[in-house]
C-alpha cells in the first residue's frame, strides 16, 4: 500500500500536468507547483493580510492544485484553509477566492444554496447553473449539495418553486439528457419539431409538458437541429414562440435554455454584461469561477463579438484594488 507521503506525492506530479491543448479554460495548472511552498507563503499572507500575495497564488493554481495546497496547509499551519482565509477577508474578494478554494461542484452546490435560502429565491442564478451544467456536473452537485448541506437539492427546488417552473428546474437537476452523437436521426428532428408546434398551435394556452420534455432530455445537437426546423412549421425563431406564449419564470427559464443549448458561451457573456449592468457582483464572480477551467476564453471571445469591447476592460469599469487583481487574473488577458 502507499503510504501517505507517496500518495500526496503522486497527486502533486498529476496536479502539475500540464492541461491539453485545445482547453478553453483561462486557468492552467502552474507548471512549477509546489504546494507545501504556497501553503507556508499563504500562512505569512494572511497572518500579514496581504490580500494581493494571496490572490496571486491561488488565481494562478488549478482548482486540482488548490485543493493539495488546502491539504498541506492543514499541515503546516494546523488550521483549515477555507476557514482561515474567510476570517482573513472581506467583501468581494471574499466571494472570489472562496469560491475558488471550493470544488467546482462545491462552489455549485453553496451557489444554489445561496439562491434557495431565506427571503425569496434567486430565479436567475437557478436558471444559469442548471442550464448549463452537463449530466456529470448535476450528479456531482446533488452528492456535493447533500454532504454540504445535508440536504436535497431536488427537495429544496420542489419546496421554493412552483408550477412549471418547478417541473423544468427539476427535469433538468435530474441530468438525463442525451449524449451527442455522430448520428443525425431526421425522423426524430421532425417529431419533436412538429411537437413543439403543435403544443402551442392547438391550444389558446400552450402545452408546456412537451416543450419541458423536449428541451431536458434531447441532446444539444439534436435540438440545435430541432430549433431550425421548427420554422418550417412556425414561420418564426423558437425564441419568438417563447416570448409570446409562455410568461413569468418559465419563460425566463425556456429562453435561457435555449440559449445556453445554442451557445453556452454567448449566454454567459450576455449574463456577464447583464451583472455589471446591474451591479450583481455575485453573478459576475460565480460566472468567471465556474468556468475559469471551462469555456471562459470562449465566453471572452463571444463578450467582444457582442458588446464591441473586451471583458477584461468591461471588468476595470466594476472593481478596483485587490478585488479587481482577482478578477482580471480569472479573465486573464486582454483581447483586442
Amino acid at each position: 500500500m502507499q503510504s501517505i507521503n507517496e500518495m500526496l506525492l503522486s497527486k502533486v506530479n498529476e496536479a502539475r500536468k500540464p492541461t491539453a491543448w485545445g482547453t478553453l479554460g483561462t486557468i492552467r495548472p502552474f507548471p512549477n507547483f509546489d504546494p507545501e511552498m504556497d501553503a507556508v507563503n499563504l500562512v505569512a499572507a494572511i497572518k500579514s493580510k496581504d490580500t494581493g500575495a494571496i490572490v496571486q497564488i491561488l488565481t494562478n493554481r488549478s482548482s486540482t492544485q488548490r485543493q493539495l495546497i488546502a491539504r498541506l496547509y492543514r499541515t503546516t499551519a494546523a488550521q483549515d484553509l477555507l476557514s482561515d482565509l474567510q476570517g482573513a477577508l472581506s467583501g468581494d474578494l471574499k466571494s472570489v477566492i472562496v469560491g475558488l478554494m471550493r470544488t467546482p461542484s462545491r462552489f455549485d452546490a453553496t451557489e444554489l444554496r445561496r439562491a434557495l435560502k431565506g427571503i425569496g429565491t434567486d430565479e436567475d442564478t437557478l436558471i444559469e447553473i442548471l442550464c448549463t451544467r452537463d449530466n456529470k456536473q448535476l450528479h456531482e452537485i446533488i452528492t456535493a449539495y447533500k454532504q454540504e448541506f445535508n440536504r436535497d437539492l431536488e427537495q429544496d427546488i420542489a419546496d421554493d418553486t412552483s408550477k412549471d417552473f418547478q417541473r423544468l428546474l427539476l427535469a433538468l437537476a435530474k441530468g438525463t439528457r442525451e449524449n451527442n452523437t455522430d448520428w443525425i436521426d431526421y425522423r426524430l428532428i421532425d417529431h419533436d419539431a412538429k411537437t413543439l408546434y403543435e403544443a402551442k398551435a392547438n391550444s389558446k394556452t400552450p402545452n408546456p409538458d412537451p416543450w419541458i420534455q423536449i428541451l431536458t432530455e434531447r441532446s444539444t445537437d439534436h435540438l440545435d437541429r430541432v430549433f431550425q426546423k421548427y420554422i418550417d412549421y412556425s414561420s418564426e425563431e423558437i425564441e419568438k414562440t417563447i416570448q409570446t406564449d409562455f410568461s413569468g419564470d418559465l419563460g425566463n427559464a425556456l429562453l435561457s435554455l435555449v440559449s445556453a443549448i445554442q451557445n453556452t458561451p454567448l449566454y454567459l457573456a450576455g449574463n456577464l454584461q447583464e451583472a455589471m449592468k446591474g451591479s450583481r457582483a455575485a453573478s459576475l464572480i460565480r460566472i468567471l469561477v465556474s468556468r475559469s477551467e471551462t469555456d471562459l476564453l470562449s465566453i471572452r471571445v463571444e463578450y467582444r463579438k457582442k458588446y464591441g469591447v473586451s471583458l477584461y476592460t468591461a471588468l476595470q469599469g466594476e472593481a478596483k484594488g485587490d478585488y479587481l487583481k482577482a478578477l482580471l487574473a480569472l479573465c486573464r488577458a486582454e483581447d483586442l
